[in-house]
Order: structure tokens, then C-alpha cells, then sequence
């Protein structure tokens, strides 16, 4: 089985739950465009198509603006399935993975009624698993973990479903973020912008608690134990090397 089949299914199934969980907010006959922003071809593009054919290029512009500069909470609500299946699989040119969740917690996600909450959740777990699986490479995997960030206040089950997998380019992605967690504790980088660690609010709202919880959760002795504890059960030689990579990063940066 190829490494993505798995993710790939789950995306599938999390996007058809989507469909389903947010069929009661219809297209309202004009969805508000900022007038000095956006233009009647603008809001064309958004009917060009029914919602499930519309392409990464007719919402792109919605997906920007939405609720900030376009439409209000239903609106987006009727677009957000097909907006986060294109932003889990092909992905969007622009924008960013982040204002796609972002605009979530702008929307005060936390606050939506416990279906809808709990059918994002799920999309965005596929749509990490996905992410890790991809390559081994920040690109691929820090803006949905940044993404998720925005909308979630605990990072328990993304956090333990790293740890556990026996992916190996899954335990690669955890050697190399711990390398970058010691960049950003030793000052060499920032956290990514959108996260606004430290400021007293950021672009989505308040500061989030995401980043104290993966600083807690990499540098507490309990990860490197445990990753200690799952050598002999990790099958292939690409994914016992990835988690020695993981231990050697975990270890460096608690010391």
C-alpha cells in the first residue's frame, strides 16, 4: 500500500461527512462582496459551478476574504466543504493553508454547534495525516499544524498520532520539526507569522496555546521514553532509522 492510500481515504471520507454536516446553509442570491475589493465577476465565479465542481480558482478569492471582506458565517459555512477539500488535497495557489483555517477561528469556531465542530475535526485530522505523510519536508506539513493551531486549544490526539505512527516519513517530519523547535527556542527563527507567539493578539484572535503545548509535549521526558519504547515494533529499515532520527532530535533538544 502506497504511504498516502490511507490518508487519502480518510480525507475522502471526512470530506463526505462535510458535505453532508453543512447541506442546510444554502448560496444566498448575493453573498456581499466588498464593494472597493471584489468585483460581479468575483461573485459569478462562485456560481459558476455546483459547489462540489467549483475549482481552487473560483473560491480563491472567497477563501481570501471570507467573513473579513466577503459574506457572513452561513456563507461561509455553505462554501467550507469544498474550500477545505481543495485545501486538503490539490491545495490552494492562495491562500495559504493557514487562512483557510484561520478564517475558522475568525468565524469563532469554537462556538459552532458540536457536529459541525466535530466533522472539521475530523477533515483536519486526514488532512495532517496526510500533510506528514507527504515528504519529508517543513513545507509540507508546518501550515496545516499551524492551521490547526488556530482552530484547536488542544493538540493531544494530532500530537499522539505522530508519535505512534509507523510512517516512516511520518518519524522523519518529527526529527526534523524538533530541529526546528531548537532553532526557534535559540532564537534563530520566528514561529510562523500567523501564529503571533507573543503579541497580544493575533490575526484570528488571542495567542494561541499551540506552540507551548508542542514545546511541552517534544522537550518533557515522557516523548523520548516512549519513542524509546517503540523500538522492535516499527517495521522497515526507513522507518526504525527515522525514529533513531527522532530520539537523537528529541534528546539534542532537551539537553
Amino acid at each position: 500500500m502506497h504511504q498516502l492510500d490511507d490518508p487519502l481515504r480518510m480525507v475522502r471520507a471526512a470530506v463526505a461527512a462535510l458535505y453532508e454536516v453543512f447541506a442546510g446553509y444554502p448560496l444566498r442570491d448575493w453573498t456581499d462582496p466588498c464593494p472597493h475589493c471584489h468585483t460581479a465577476d468575483d461573485e459569478r465565479a462562485l456560481r459558476r459551478a455546483p459547489l462540489r465542481e467549483l475549482t481552487a480558482e473560483d473560491l480563491r478569492w472567497y477563501a481570501t476574504d471570507s467573513l473579513m471582506l466577503w459574506g457572513n458565517l452561513g456563507d461561509l459555512k455553505h462554501f467550507l466543504p469544498r474550500i477545505l477539500e481543495i485545501a486538503a488535497t490539490e491545495g490552494f495557489e492562495f491562500p495559504d493553508v493557514e487562512i483557510v483555517y484561520g478564517h475558522l477561528a475568525y468565524g469563532s469556531f469554537a462556538a459552532w454547534p458540536a457536529p459541525e465542530r466535530a466533522a472539521v475535526r475530523d477533515l483536519a485530522m486526514a488532512h495532517w495525516r496526510m500533510a506528514l505523510a507527504e515528504g519529508v519536508d517543513l513545507v509540507h506539513f508546518e501550515p496545516v499544524l499551524t492551521g490547526i493551531m488556530l482552530i484547536e486549544d488542544d493538540l493531544t490526539a494530532y500530537l499522539e498520532y505522530w508519535e505512534r505512527s509507523d510512517d516512516a516519513a511520518t518519524l522523519a517530519n518529527l526529527a526534523g520539526y524538533a530541529q526546528e523547535i531548537a532553532r526557534i527556542l535559540a532564537g534563530e527563527r520566528d514561529w510562523n507569522a500567523f501564529l503571533a507567539v507573543g503579541e497580544p493578539s493575533g490575526p484570528y484572535g488571542a495567542v494561541r496555546p499551540g506552540p507551548a503545548q508542542v514545546v511541552a509535549w517534544l522537550t518533557g521526558p515522557d516523548l523520548a521514553a516512549r519513542l524509546a519504547a517503540r523500538r522492535g515494533t516499527v517495521s522497515g529499515p526507513q522507518a526504525r532509522a527515522a525514529l533513531e532520527a527522532a530520539l537523537r532530535a528529541v534528546g539534542d533538544l532537551r539537553s
